[in-house]
């Protein structure tokens, strides 16, 4: 299959992709959750109803990582483009 097949069929999915254990993004995401479930213990319902927020930025942050995807895309068509069209 070529490449834009398996991207059609999902073999290939661009936004995942695989933690490499001990790594920065790991330890950090870690630390995030640890950090998280703390706080959660000692809050109020009300409270953890305002901590909702963090689903809120969690699709922001996905909205951009999408819109960014997007962007990146398309200016590396426009570079083939170019690249393919200089006579140089």
């Amino acid at each position: 299959m070529t490449t834009l097949e398996n991207l059609y069929y999902g073999n290939i999915a661009p936004h995942e992709y695989e933690v490499e254990h001990g790594s920065e993004y790991d330890v950090t995401a870690k630390l995030v959750i640890r950090h998280e479930q703390e706080l959660s213990a000692t809050l109020t319902e009300q409270q953890k109803n305002i901590l909702e927020i963090k689903d809120n930025h969690t699709e922001l942050m996905s909205l951009g990582e999408r819109n960014a995807f997007c962007r990146g895309f398309s200016l590396a068509v426009r570079l083939m483009i170019d690249a393919m069209s200089d006579k140089n």
